[in-house]
């Protein structure tokens, strides 16, 4: 039992010693973000041009590609939709001829006169 109890403390020393190293990690982090605040303002504001023209050549593709893509994907929505159809019949099918046998068994025929 006291192993357990000299387990936990060690445990406990342990968290202690991870919370003040995260402590002077988070101060570190922020005096490095208020210091390097302006400079990373001055990239993004720089930055806007460069997005821009990536951005429309993006959107010149994308237009390109659209038509592909969509008649791409018709024809997936269709042999998809044939596929379902297909595995919704496909099983009914055993049942169908048994309702045809019993139907030519048991119709009506015409009377000979």
């Amino acid at each position: 039992m006291i192993e357990l109890i000299a387990l936990a403390g060690l445990f406990i020393a342990g968290f202690a010693v991870l919370s003040v190293v995260g402590v002077v990690f988070l101060v570190f982090k922020v005096l490095m973000w208020t210091v390097f605040l302006p400079f990373r303002l001055l990239f993004k504001l720089l930055w806007i041009p460069v997005g821009l023209i990536g951005g429309m050549f993006s959107l010149a593709a994308g237009a390109a590609i659209l038509p592909i893509l969509l008649v791409v994907g018709l024809v997936v929505a269709v042999v998809g939709a044939i596929a379902a159809l297909l595995a919704v019949l496909v099983p009914m099918i055993p049942f169908l001829l048994l309702g045809l046998m019993i139907w030519a068994l048991m119709r009506k025929r015409p009377i000979a006169a």
